[in-house]
């Protein structure tokens, strides 16, 4: 009988060592079942995190890209009417060049022109109904001959005759000239809000 109860202890030692190493071996599999988990999470939170990085830096460029194409679009269009403006302003300025009110404007102009040129023979351009109104508002200088000029072209151009000086008092180029300005005033009062 001794042997019988020798087999028993011998069996009930394998069952506990049995429990016990299954036990352990399900404490390792959760243990590894939990670690895989967090693992896990930690690889999927720094995919997402990762991918979210993605996203914003694609968001922030095409955010900056449609900035940019408004703005171009933005000043595309104030360039077109500023455009429109100054080619309405050069209709208005060739319209008032038959204006009487503008001779005293033309011989004061040629007055400083000439003052600029010096005492050397000059050459004003004009459009002919100008030039009898230039003629006398120049005779007391010699050495001056008058061209007519392009009609449409209102004002007067005086020329040295060595060509070393060249006076442009048309309309058009001080047009031309006060454009920088007129351009900045005007675009800041299309960008005014009504």
């Amino acid at each position: 009988m001794a042997l019988a109860e020798l087999l028993r202890t011998l069996e009930a030692d394998a069952d506990a060592r049995i429990a016990a190493l299954l036990a352990d071996a399900r404490a390792d599999a959760e243990r590894l079942g939990a670690d895989g988990a967090a693992e896990l999470g930690r690889r999927r939170s720094v995919a997402v995190g990762t991918r979210e990085i993605e996203l914003r830096a694609g968001l922030g460029r095409a955010l900056e890209a449609a900035r940019r194409q408004a703005a171009g679009t933005t000043l595309e269009a104030r360039a077109a009417a500023l455009e429109r403006i100054r080619v309405r302003a050069e209709a208005m300025l060739a319209e008032r060049a038959a204006d009487p009110a503008l001779l005293g404007l033309f011989v004061r102009d040629l007055a400083l022109a000439l003052e600029y040129v010096g005492p050397v023979p000059a050459t004003v351009e004009a459009p002919g109904a100008l030039i009898e109104t230039l003629r006398a508002g120049a005779a007391a200088r010699d050495r001056v001959t008058f061209a007519t000029s392009d009609p449409e072209r209102a004002g007067l151009i005086v020329r040295s005759a060595d060509g070393s000086v060249t006076v442009d008092a048309t309309l058009g180029s001080r047009l031309a000239r006060a454009w920088p300005r007129l351009a900045i005033d005007l675009a800041a009062r299309l960008e005014a809000p009504t």
